[in-house]
């Protein structure tokens, strides 16, 4: 099953990508004829069946600029058409596993997204929010369709219809425009210091500063932060072009590197939708207890989702789906971009009333990523390679009980016989609250 289930992907896969007269004719509208020319790199010119008069030529963008066609999950294969003078005349993309709840249907023929390409030519800037709109929460998949058309758009224009486009200056500065673009990603380092700054002073109040800075820049601004769809085109071994995708890399690196050092401290610190779902709860004045049985049996539910999600993506090849299920399951894109179907907003609004009442119901019982982040953190402290952690008071602990009562994640025991406190490495998400309230511990700042 297995084989067939890869053998239909791959099929899938060659034959979406497959230009047709349809697609040419979409892209090229003024020609009825095509040919294909394979120098000085593969496309296709558009003819007049009745004179015979050249109308532009077509590219697909995984032939020609293959290193700059890659998505979050795989190369996008872009159509684009261009007239003789080196204006584009449509575009058209035929192939992509972008996750659907990013995308927002953009993607598909006659949106605003692609429309917006129609008429400029290579002399024109393409860079992302300043010359080119980019999708709401899906900036790997603009930026990677906006690079790709505008350098194949370039070559198509100097090397097949032989126009002068660009000069140097020109060149130099949409380069230096787009690198002043993608430094913005600095300020999701400022926040991952203030955050470590924050945990080692058990500064309460800078902690809330720091999860209203998440959620208007990785939430609001960037679309939801860290997300299993990024696992999954890690996973892939498919990683966007580095130096065009600056924020994306600090954003896993933060990600990965705070599992392994700090266990869930991404969770408490920096996840934006944690963020809100903490707030909510503080809020709100009514508050729902679950037993201890119905706790264990519901914290296992964010590990089947989490091993549902990497079967279909990894092992089955299932890409669109994959990403699907991960816009269900996690409502970052369905909050943050206010999109998606009845069943994600079911689903988002479902957690949002949950999470009001229980302490971080989503974070405990159903996020895939936090489960991800927990066998991390395990596999870290087995290794050894755990570097941080919280820490309480344990031969003289006064037996108050107030840090328990604090936790989130109720991830605190107390030991009635030893008189100390345990924590649960790796359910613990290190917002030291628990540590900043202990009247032992917080003596020691």
């Amino acid at each position: 099953m297995l084989s067939a289930v890869v053998v239909l992907t791959v099929a899938v896969e060659c034959s979406a990508e497959t230009v047709t007269g349809r697609a040419l004719a979409r892209v090229l509208p003024g020609a009825n004829r095509f040919v294909r020319r394979m120098d000085p790199f593969p496309h296709y010119l558009g003819y007049t069946t009745v004179d015979g008069h050249l109308m532009g030529a077509a590219f697909l963008t995984t032939e020609v600029v293959p290193d700059e066609s890659w998505g979050y999950r795989d190369r996008i294969a872009t159509l684009v058409g261009v007239d003789t003078r080196g204006r584009i005349t449509g575009v058209t993309v035929l192939s992509e596993f972008e996750s659907p709840r990013y995308t927002k249907g953009l993607l598909s023929d006659g949106s605003w997204f692609l429309r917006q390409f129609e008429d400029k030519d290579a002399r024109d800037g393409f860079v992302l929010r300043d010359d080119v709109d980019a999708i709401t929460g899906a900036t790997v998949t603009s930026s990677a369709i906006c690079r790709s058309i505008s350098v194949g758009l370039e070559l198509i224009t100097e090397e097949v219809l032989d126009l002068q486009v660009r000069k140097d200056s020109a060149a130099a500065h949409l380069f230096l425009q787009h690198l002043l673009w993608q430094i913005r990603f600095i300020f999701l380092w400022i926040i991952v210091g203030l955050a470590a700054f924050a945990f080692y002073k058990k500064n309460i109040l800078l902690r809330y500063c720091i999860l209203g800075m998440a959620i208007a820049y990785l939430g609001i601004l960037k679309g939801g932060g860290f997300s299993m769809n990024d696992v999954l085109t890690l996973s892939s071994l498919r990683a966007p072009v580095f130096l065009n995708t600056l924020y994306w890399y600090s954003l896993v690196a933060i990600a990965i590197a705070s599992a392994i050092i700090a266990g869930r401290f991404y969770c408490g610190w920096l996840c934006p939708f944690g963020a809100i779902l903490e707030v909510l709860y503080r809020v709100v004045p009514i508050e729902w207890t679950v037993s201890r049985a119905t706790d264990s049996y519901l914290r296992a539910v964010k590990y089947v989702a989490l091993a549902i999600i990497l079967l279909i993506g990894l092992v089955l090849g299932g890409n669109t789906l994959a990403s699907y299920l991960v816009g269900i399951v996690e409502p970052f894109a369905t909050l943050f971009n206010l999109h998606g179907d009845a069943l994600s907003w079911t689903w988002l609004i479902l957690m949002l009333m949950c999470s009001a009442v229980i302490s971080r119901c989503y974070c405990k019982y159903f996020c895939p990523l936090g489960a991800l982040f927990e066998l991390v953190s395990a596999a870290a402290s087995y290794l050894r390679l755990r570097v941080f952690s919280v820490k309480l008071p344990q031969d003289n602990c006064r037996g108050c009980r107030l840090a328990e009562k604090e936790c989130q994640m109720d991830a605190i025991g107390y030991d009635e016989i030893a008189k100390r406190p345990h924590i649960d490495g790796n359910q613990c998400f290190m917002c030291n609250t628990c540590a900043a309230t202990c009247p032992v511990e917080s003596r020691k700042l």
